[in-house]
Formats: C-alpha cells, sequence, structure tokens
C-alpha cells in the first residue's frame, strides 16, 4: 500500500512525521518521543499495540498516515536487526481521543493485502513480588525495595486477614507474601525487571519472584474507554464498515447509484462505486435486486461492496454484475476485467433488464473518471438550488451525465464513531426512454483501452446478513416518484423541503467532521 504520495508531501501530517527524531537502541527503532513544551507525558492509555506488520514497511509512510489521525509523540518499531522488523510495535499518540480514533482506523487499513491486529497497550509499568516471608512489616519492606528499585513510583502491598492470623500470631504475619511496585512509565519498569535474573530478588533469605502484574480491571473508564471494533456486533453495520474502509485505506467517497426500478416486477437496479483517489483504481459493483424480502436496499449495496473489498483485502480488481435474490442470497453473476468484456459476455438473457445494468455501468464509470473533489463539490452545490428535486450535471454532452442528488443521511445511516468524517454521495440516474448506451459504451472502452483478457468465472453464490438487522419498514425504492415524495428517505429523515447546505468533506482532507 501506498501510504503517501505527493498529495500529502506539503500536507501537516508529512511535516509532522519527518521532524520527528529518530534512535535505534536495544533491538528497537523509535521515533520520537516528540518533545512538547508545558506538557505532560502521555500516559499508557493514548498508546497503542500493533502486530502483524509487515517485514518491510515504510515507516515514513506510515507516521504521516498516524498523523493524520493525530499527533504521535512516539512510535516504537521491534526489530531483529538493523533492517527487519519484528513484526509489531507500540504507537503512542499525545491524547487519549486519538488513540481512540487510531485503534478504530488501524483495524480497518490494509497493507500489503493484510490487516493488523489492534489492541490497546496494556501499560506495563507493575512489578508483581511474591514469595515474601510473612513476618516482614510491611513499613520495612518498602524501604528495603526501594535500595533495589530506586526508580519505584508507587508501592502497594495488603495486610494479612483475619483468618491467616487465625492461630498464628499477628506477630508473625505481617504481610500476604506478595506486593506491587509501580514505576512512572513501562521504560523504567522493564529496566528494573531486566536487572534481576531469571527474575529473582535474594532478600531476608529468600528468593523472591519478579512478574510483570497483571493489568488493573478498572470497571469504567467514563467516556473514553476503549472499546474493541474487531467484532462485527460494535460496527453498527456494513455501511459503517465500507465507509471506515474508505476512510482508513485513503480511498475517496463512495458513491452510490440508484438506477431504473421495475415496481410491477419487484425490481430495483443500483451500483456502487469504489475509487483509489491516487492510483485511480476502482470498482464497479452492479445490483438488480429483488425488494420483495428486502429490507433496506441501500445496506445491502454496502454490505456487497463490503464484501467484495474483504475478499481482495484491498479495492477488487474487477468489476462485478450481482443478482440479489433474496434478503439472505445473492448470486455473482458476472465479473468484468475493466469493463472491457461487457458485451462478450452474453448476460441479456440473464437480467430483466440488461439496458439498466449497461446505463449504471456507463453512469459510475464517467464518475471514475472526474475528480472526486469535483464531483463532491458538485453533490453539495445541488442542494443549495430551491427545485423540488436536487440535480447536477456531470456532462451536458454525454446522454448519462445528469443524476439526482439524494441527501447522504436519507436512509438514516447511524454516524460513525469518533467523529469521523461520515460523507457519503447517493445519486439517482436520470435516463430517458430512449437513451442508447451503445455508443457511450464504446466511447468509455476507448478512453480506458487496455490489454483485453476474457475471465473465466462461474457465478457463485454470496450470503446476505445485512438485511437481518431490525429496521423500520419503508419504501424499498429508489427513483424519481420516491424521491419527490419522500418515500425513499426513511422517517426520521423526512424533510419537507432541502436543506441549505450538506456539511462535508473527502476523506483525504478531512478525517474528522
Amino acid at each position: 500500500m501506498e501510504f503517501y504520495c505527493e498529495y500529502y508531501r506539503s500536507s501537516v501530517a508529512y511535516k509532522a512525521a519527518i521532524s520527528m527524531p529518530i534512535i535505534l537502541q536495544n533491538g528497537r527503532r523509535v521515533f520520537g518521543p516528540r518533545k512538547i513544551a508545558n506538557a505532560a507525558i502521555p500516559t499508557h492509555r493514548c498508546e497503542l499495540y500493533v502486530a502483524r506488520i509487515p517485514s518491510q514497511l515504510d515507516e515514513l509512510g506510515f507516521l504521516v498516515w498516524l498523523h493524520r489521525i493525530g499527533q504521535v509523540y512516539e512510535f516504537r518499531l521491534m526489530m531483529n536487526s538493523c533492517i527487519s522488523s519484528r513484526g509489531y510495535a507500540y504507537i503512542r499518540f499525545t491524547k487519549e481521543r486519538e488513540a481512540l480514533a487510531g485503534l478504530e482506523m488501524l483495524k480497518h487499513l490494509f497493507i500489503n493485502g493484510e490487516r493488523l491486529q489492534v489492541s490497546p497497550s496494556e501499560g506495563k509499568n507493575r512489578l508483581f513480588l511474591s514469595c515474601i516471608p510473612r513476618h516482614i512489616p510491611i513499613s520495612l519492606l518498602e524501604e528495603s525495595l526501594k535500595l533495589y528499585f530506586p526508580k519505584m513510583h508507587r508501592f502497594a502491598a495488603c495486610r494479612p486477614v483475619k483468618e491467616e492470623m487465625q492461630g498464628i500470631g499477628q506477630e508473625k504475619v505481617l504481610n500476604r507474601g506478595f506486593a506491587f511496585v509501580e514505576f512512572a512509565d513501562h521504560e523504567d519498569a522493564l529496566e528494573a525487571k531486566k536487572r534481576f535474573t531469571p527474575c529473582r530478588v535474594r532478600m531476608w533469605g529468600a528468593d523472591l519472584k519478579v512478574q510483570w502484574a497483571k493489568p488493573k480491571e478498572e470497571k469504567s473508564r467514563g467516556s473514553m474507554a476503549y472499546r474493541d471494533f474487531s467484532t462485527n456486533n460494535n460496527v453498527k453495520d456494513d455501511c459503517c464498515r465500507l465507509r471506515l474502509y474508505c476512510l482508513a485505506n485513503n480511498w475517496s467517497i463512495p458513491v452510490i447509484l440508484y438506477g431504473r426500478s421495475f415496481r410491477s416486477r419487484n425490481l430495483q437496479y443500483g451500483g456502487i462505486l469504489i475509487k483509489n483517489i491516487f492510483s485511480g483504481l476502482h470498482s464497479i459493483i452492479i445490483v438488480e435486486i429483488n425488494v420483495t424480502s428486502m429490507s433496506d436496499i441501500h445496506l445491502l449495496l454496502c454490505e456487497l461492496a463490503v464484501q467484495m473489498i474483504e475478499r481482495h483485502s484491498a479495492i477488487p480488481p474487477y468489476s462485478y454484475i450481482i443478482r440479489a435474490c433474496s434478503n439472505t442470497k445473492a448470486e455473482l453473476v458476472h465479473l468484468l476485467e475493466q469493463n472491457d468484456d461487457l458485451y462478450r459476455a452474453n448476460l441479456e438473457a440473464k437480467f430483466f433488464s440488461f439496458t439498466a445494468i449497461r446505463e449504471l455501468l456507463v453512469a459510475l464509470q464517467l464518475i471514475a473518471a472526474h475528480n472526486s473533489k469535483i464531483v463532491l463539490n458538485m453533490y453539495k452545490r445541488a442542494f443549495l438550488t430551491h427545485n423540488p428535486v436536487a440535480t447536477f450535471c456531470l456532462d451536458s454532452n454525454h446522454p448519462l451525465g445528469q443524476f439526482y442528488a439524494i441527501l447522504p443521511k436519507f436512509r438514516n445511516n447511524p454516524k460513525l464513531n469518533n467523529d469521523f468524517n461520515d460523507m457519503e454521495i447517493n445519486l439517482l440516474l436520470k435516463v430517458k426512454e430512449d437513451v442508447n448506451t451503445t455508443d457511450s459504451v464504446i466511447e468509455i472502452k476507448t478512453i480506458n483501452e487496455i490489454s483485453v483478457k476474457r475471465a473465466i468465472f462461474k457465478a457463485e453464490n454470496l450470503f446476505l446478513k445485512s438485511q437481518k438487522i431490525p429496521k423500520i419498514k419503508h419504501q424499498h425504492y429508489v427513483d424519481i416518484e420516491a424521491l419527490i415524495s419522500k418515500e425513499c428517505y426513511d422517517t426520521q429523515q423526512y424533510i419537507n423541503s432541502n436543506p441549505v447546505w450538506i456539511a462535508g468533506q473527502t476523506y483525504q482532507d478531512a478525517v474528522y467532521n
């Protein structure tokens, strides 16, 4: 993965990354710590543990990516030698809020086709001492341990319980046989532990065992508690996951485009565009949806996009033609390599309206050919008009270059955590009954001329889960009739007039709203 390019070389994140001091010590490469005047050292709650890091990591590019989320205080990469990493690292941000955001974003980042393993740092700054003679007073124990651990920050030992003192006498039982020694940070604790090999301290004629203490279990950390986003239960739905994948991997805002609907046949056509804003690589997913048993076709499109992304651990190298048969099963009918074999696929007999599929393919190719910032600005500007339905024209000379703009939250999609930029572009294709898409497709093919490789493909079943999520029942179709009457909007997003402005920036310009 390319973490940065010329777009970021002039950015604040790039300048912050290259200004971090670099040292090589004790088998690790350390970027930082960054010295900030009159600022306290960030606690272990601001630190993340990252594993499954590729051996050849673009460290500068990774730091630039991290600085999109927040200011990195320190980045410690464990090394086998000067040139190869051990596959794990510690990242400490200056604020706990930034660590929470980094925890979620890193879980959705792909590096060389792999996902990282991320978790909050356990903050190992406490040592556990056992096998202590029980006749030693706690006050004497603390004073003696200060000689062995001069950087000791805090000491804790427990007095014996009454049951332990029965039949023995208080003068013989003055501690429970164990104690905790706490240091200011992990570095001091690690240094103290390394002094004793093999983890033993000889005191009062006994060998005291030195181990790492288990992390403290806190019942509540308030509103800034760490949350684990590795399971699907915490990520609300696939619409959120799709936006997180695009946000984390420097892809453009996903564009969801609805095409023709045939209510008499209970059919709706829709498509989705995923694009790398830097390389221009894009993937188009077009779906024929049988809405009879669907609860939300918008969520269905997002789920199919997420499945294709996770299958390739990146933007898929193909475009897909899919038929959603029911709320539990879809059929992957055909895949296209750069959309160059659409007419040789013989799909006319497999779909009710092959024309609707071609229209969506051409229109999404047209959107992909334009700069993502231009598309977003035109989308936002469309809502400034006082027309009953917001419209914008991407290309007046193109038969499929006109669209109706639909509100980003028209399905009442849940917001992303950590106040991430959750912008989404929703469009309805404006078509005429007499539009001939043959010439348009040929024109796009000429622009995207590549070597032709006929894919050998067999239809495949896809299993759906998104439609099982409880949701308020509403109209399924997204067409001009539903848009004018607002029937396609969620009941909580039903409005009588279009808003004056739609806030939002590209994912590259703003990680947060």
